[in-house]
Protein backbone atom coordinates (compact mmCIF):
# COMPACT_ATOMS: atom_id res chain seq x y z
CA UNK A 1 0.00 0.00 0.00
CA UNK A 2 2.81 2.35 0.91
CA UNK A 3 4.49 1.58 -2.43
CA UNK A 4 1.36 2.61 -4.34
CA UNK A 5 1.06 5.83 -2.35
CA UNK A 6 4.68 6.73 -3.13
CA UNK A 7 4.12 5.97 -6.83
CA UNK A 8 1.06 8.22 -6.85
CA UNK A 9 3.02 10.95 -5.08
CA UNK A 10 5.87 10.83 -7.61
CA UNK A 11 3.40 10.91 -10.52
CA UNK A 12 1.65 13.92 -9.00
CA UNK A 13 4.95 15.77 -8.51
CA UNK A 14 5.96 15.09 -12.11
CA UNK A 15 2.63 16.42 -13.38
CA UNK A 16 2.98 19.55 -11.28
CA UNK A 17 6.60 20.00 -12.52
CA UNK A 18 5.56 19.93 -16.18
CA UNK A 19 2.17 21.67 -15.91
CA UNK A 20 3.21 24.54 -13.63
CA UNK A 21 5.33 26.43 -16.25
CA UNK A 22 2.50 26.05 -18.78
CA UNK A 23 0.01 27.51 -16.32
CA UNK A 24 2.31 30.46 -15.59
CA UNK A 25 2.77 31.08 -19.30
CA UNK A 26 -1.00 30.97 -19.79
CA UNK A 27 -1.54 33.49 -17.02
CA UNK A 28 1.06 35.83 -18.51
CA UNK A 29 -0.54 35.52 -21.92
CA UNK A 30 -3.99 36.23 -20.59
CA UNK A 31 -2.80 39.17 -18.53
CA UNK A 32 -1.17 40.72 -21.62
CA UNK A 33 -4.30 40.44 -23.78
CA UNK A 34 -5.18 43.90 -25.03
CA UNK A 35 -1.95 45.39 -23.71
CA UNK A 36 1.15 46.28 -25.72
CA UNK A 37 4.32 44.72 -24.31
CA UNK A 38 6.86 47.20 -22.98
CA UNK A 39 10.18 47.37 -24.78
CA UNK A 40 13.25 46.66 -22.70
CA UNK A 41 15.86 49.34 -23.06
CA UNK A 42 19.44 48.21 -22.95
CA UNK A 43 21.90 50.64 -21.52
CA UNK A 44 25.00 50.94 -23.62
CA UNK A 45 28.24 51.06 -21.76
CA UNK A 46 30.36 53.90 -22.95
CA UNK A 47 34.00 52.89 -22.71
CA UNK A 48 35.18 55.79 -24.82
CA UNK A 49 37.15 58.41 -22.91
CA UNK A 50 36.42 62.04 -23.65
CA UNK A 51 39.18 64.67 -23.50
CA UNK A 52 39.11 68.46 -23.57
CA UNK A 53 40.50 70.33 -26.56
CA UNK A 54 43.81 71.18 -24.89
CA UNK A 55 45.66 68.46 -22.95
CA UNK A 56 49.14 69.94 -22.56
CA UNK A 57 52.45 70.24 -24.38
CA UNK A 58 55.18 67.62 -24.84
CA UNK A 59 58.86 68.40 -25.33
CA UNK A 60 61.44 65.78 -26.24
CA UNK A 61 64.74 64.87 -27.84
CA UNK A 62 65.66 62.31 -30.48
CA UNK A 63 68.51 60.13 -29.22
CA UNK A 64 69.02 58.04 -32.35
CA UNK A 65 71.35 60.46 -34.18
CA UNK A 66 73.46 61.17 -31.08
CA UNK A 67 73.68 57.48 -30.25
CA UNK A 68 74.90 56.51 -33.72
CA UNK A 69 77.67 59.10 -33.46
CA UNK A 70 78.75 57.87 -30.02
CA UNK A 71 78.91 54.32 -31.39
CA UNK A 72 81.44 55.33 -34.05
CA UNK A 73 79.31 56.64 -36.92
CA UNK A 74 80.37 59.48 -39.19
CA UNK A 75 77.03 61.26 -39.05
CA UNK A 76 75.39 63.03 -36.15
CA UNK A 77 72.05 64.74 -35.69
CA UNK A 78 70.67 66.44 -32.61
CA UNK A 79 66.94 67.15 -32.58
CA UNK A 80 64.35 68.60 -30.21
CA UNK A 81 60.59 68.10 -30.55
CA UNK A 82 57.64 70.18 -29.35
CA UNK A 83 54.10 68.75 -29.57
CA UNK A 84 50.67 69.96 -28.48
CA UNK A 85 47.97 67.49 -27.42
CA UNK A 86 44.55 68.37 -28.84
CA UNK A 87 41.76 66.07 -27.59
CA UNK A 88 44.46 63.40 -27.18
CA UNK A 89 43.84 62.70 -30.85
CA UNK A 90 45.68 65.34 -32.87
CA UNK A 91 49.30 66.33 -32.23
CA UNK A 92 50.66 69.32 -34.19
CA UNK A 93 54.45 69.01 -34.06
CA UNK A 94 57.54 71.17 -34.61
CA UNK A 95 60.99 69.57 -34.87
CA UNK A 96 64.25 71.55 -34.86
CA UNK A 97 67.59 69.86 -35.46
CA UNK A 98 71.22 70.16 -36.43
CA UNK A 99 73.00 67.69 -38.71
CA UNK A 100 76.75 67.14 -39.12
CA UNK A 101 78.79 64.73 -41.21
CA UNK A 102 82.50 64.24 -42.00
CA UNK A 103 83.02 61.15 -44.15
CA UNK A 104 85.34 59.47 -46.63
CA UNK A 105 83.90 57.08 -49.17
CA UNK A 106 85.55 54.09 -50.86
CA UNK A 107 86.55 56.20 -53.89
CA UNK A 108 88.67 58.56 -51.81
CA UNK A 109 86.18 61.45 -51.74
CA UNK A 110 85.95 63.50 -48.56
CA UNK A 111 82.57 65.08 -47.80
CA UNK A 112 81.72 67.54 -45.02
CA UNK A 113 78.48 69.30 -44.21
CA UNK A 114 76.73 70.76 -41.18
CA UNK A 115 73.59 72.86 -40.93
CA UNK A 116 70.29 73.26 -39.06
CA UNK A 117 66.96 71.96 -40.33
CA UNK A 118 63.32 71.95 -39.31
CA UNK A 119 60.20 69.88 -39.80
CA UNK A 120 56.57 70.89 -39.33
CA UNK A 121 53.56 68.60 -39.33
CA UNK A 122 51.05 66.67 -37.24
CA UNK A 123 50.34 63.19 -35.87
CA UNK A 124 47.09 61.30 -35.38
CA UNK A 125 46.73 59.00 -32.36
CA UNK A 126 44.92 55.84 -33.45
CA UNK A 127 44.56 54.76 -29.79
CA UNK A 128 42.91 57.93 -28.54
CA UNK A 129 39.95 55.98 -27.07
CA UNK A 130 42.13 53.93 -24.75
CA UNK A 131 42.90 54.76 -21.12
CA UNK A 132 46.30 53.08 -20.85
CA UNK A 133 48.26 56.08 -22.13
CA UNK A 134 50.03 54.30 -25.00
CA UNK A 135 49.86 55.90 -28.44
CA UNK A 136 50.04 54.71 -32.03
CA UNK A 137 50.89 57.79 -34.08
CA UNK A 138 50.49 58.21 -37.82
CA UNK A 139 51.76 61.50 -39.18
CA UNK A 140 53.04 63.73 -41.94
CA UNK A 141 55.95 66.21 -41.94
CA UNK A 142 57.29 68.96 -44.17
CA UNK A 143 61.06 69.38 -43.89
CA UNK A 144 63.54 72.00 -45.06
CA UNK A 145 67.29 72.52 -44.80
CA UNK A 146 69.64 75.11 -46.31
CA UNK A 147 73.27 74.03 -45.99
CA UNK A 148 76.86 74.29 -47.19
CA UNK A 149 79.05 71.36 -48.10
CA UNK A 150 82.70 70.62 -48.96
CA UNK A 151 83.85 67.97 -51.41
CA UNK A 152 87.50 66.97 -51.81
CA UNK A 153 89.01 64.18 -53.90
CA UNK A 154 92.17 62.87 -52.28
CA UNK A 155 94.99 61.24 -54.22
CA UNK A 156 94.87 57.45 -54.31
CA UNK A 157 97.96 55.24 -54.49
CA UNK A 158 97.98 51.83 -56.09
CA UNK A 159 98.79 49.41 -53.23
CA UNK A 160 100.36 46.83 -55.61
CA UNK A 161 102.20 48.67 -58.40
CA UNK A 162 102.64 52.03 -56.73
CA UNK A 163 101.92 55.43 -58.20
CA UNK A 164 98.61 57.21 -58.29
CA UNK A 165 95.50 55.77 -59.88
CA UNK A 166 92.69 57.60 -61.57
CA UNK A 167 89.47 58.28 -59.71
CA UNK A 168 86.74 56.89 -61.99
CA UNK A 169 84.22 59.41 -60.70
CA UNK A 170 86.48 62.40 -61.47
CA UNK A 171 88.19 61.32 -64.68
CA UNK A 172 88.84 63.84 -67.45
CA UNK A 173 87.02 62.50 -70.52
CA UNK A 174 89.09 64.62 -72.96
CA UNK A 175 92.69 64.68 -71.74
CA UNK A 176 92.54 61.60 -69.51
CA UNK A 177 93.77 61.22 -65.98
CA UNK A 178 92.17 62.52 -62.82
CA UNK A 179 90.99 66.07 -62.45
CA UNK A 180 91.92 67.82 -59.19
CA UNK A 181 88.70 68.32 -57.26
CA UNK A 182 88.50 70.42 -54.11
CA UNK A 183 85.50 72.67 -53.66
CA UNK A 184 84.51 74.14 -50.31
CA UNK A 185 81.55 76.17 -49.20
CA UNK A 186 79.19 74.93 -51.92
CA UNK A 187 75.56 75.78 -51.24
CA UNK A 188 72.42 73.68 -51.47
CA UNK A 189 68.94 73.32 -50.05
CA UNK A 190 66.17 70.75 -50.04
CA UNK A 191 62.48 70.45 -49.27
CA UNK A 192 60.92 67.09 -48.51
CA UNK A 193 57.93 65.34 -46.94
CA UNK A 194 57.90 62.47 -44.46
CA UNK A 195 55.32 59.80 -43.73
CA UNK A 196 55.70 58.80 -40.08
CA UNK A 197 54.66 55.83 -37.97
CA UNK A 198 55.55 55.75 -34.27
CA UNK A 199 54.76 53.99 -31.00
CA UNK A 200 54.85 56.06 -27.81
CA UNK A 201 54.73 54.41 -24.38
CA UNK A 202 53.96 55.96 -21.02
CA UNK A 203 56.95 55.12 -18.78
CA UNK A 204 56.50 56.98 -15.51
CA UNK A 205 54.47 60.01 -14.43
CA UNK A 206 55.11 62.66 -17.12
CA UNK A 207 57.77 60.65 -18.99
CA UNK A 208 57.21 58.94 -22.36
CA UNK A 209 59.45 57.08 -24.82
CA UNK A 210 58.89 55.92 -28.35
CA UNK A 211 60.27 54.42 -31.56
CA UNK A 212 59.44 55.73 -34.99
CA UNK A 213 60.12 55.09 -38.66
CA UNK A 214 59.94 57.68 -41.43
CA UNK A 215 59.81 57.39 -45.20
CA UNK A 216 61.16 60.59 -46.76
CA UNK A 217 60.53 61.88 -50.28
CA UNK A 218 62.37 64.75 -51.90
CA UNK A 219 60.18 67.58 -53.20
CA UNK A 220 62.70 70.11 -54.52
CA UNK A 221 66.46 70.46 -54.23
CA UNK A 222 69.17 72.79 -55.44
CA UNK A 223 72.92 72.13 -55.49
CA UNK A 224 76.15 73.80 -56.54
CA UNK A 225 77.31 73.60 -60.14
CA UNK A 226 80.37 71.59 -59.10
CA UNK A 227 78.42 68.66 -57.76
CA UNK A 228 75.44 67.35 -55.81
CA UNK A 229 75.61 66.95 -52.04
CA UNK A 230 76.11 63.49 -50.61
CA UNK A 231 74.31 64.12 -47.30
CA UNK A 232 71.48 66.55 -46.43
CA UNK A 233 71.00 67.49 -42.74
CA UNK A 234 67.60 66.29 -41.56
CA UNK A 235 66.96 64.25 -44.71
CA UNK A 236 69.88 61.85 -44.86
CA UNK A 237 71.70 60.46 -47.86
CA UNK A 238 70.96 62.54 -50.94
CA UNK A 239 68.50 60.97 -53.36
CA UNK A 240 64.83 60.87 -54.28
CA UNK A 241 63.83 59.04 -51.09
CA UNK A 242 65.28 57.51 -47.95
CA UNK A 243 64.24 55.96 -44.64
CA UNK A 244 64.94 57.31 -41.17
CA UNK A 245 64.57 55.97 -37.62
CA UNK A 246 63.96 57.88 -34.41
CA UNK A 247 64.10 57.03 -30.72
CA UNK A 248 62.58 59.84 -28.69
CA UNK A 249 62.40 60.63 -24.98
CA UNK A 250 59.48 62.95 -24.23
CA UNK A 251 58.36 64.88 -21.16
CA UNK A 252 54.87 66.27 -20.71
CA UNK A 253 54.93 69.77 -19.22
CA UNK A 254 52.81 70.22 -16.07
CA UNK A 255 50.58 72.91 -17.58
Amino acid sequence: MEGKISDYSISLLLCLFFLWPLSIQGQNTSSMNGQRPKAVKKEKKQNEVTYPLYNGVFIGADLWGIGSKLLGGDRMSAEVVATADLKHRYFPTLELGYGDTDEWNENGIHYKSKAPYFRLGADYNALYKKKHGQMLLVGLRYGFSSFKYDVEAAGMDDPIYGGSIDNPNLGDGIWGGSVPYNHKGMKGNMQWIEFCLALRAHIWKQLYMGWGIRIKYKLTASSDRYGDPWYVPGFGKYGSNTIGISYTVIYKLPF
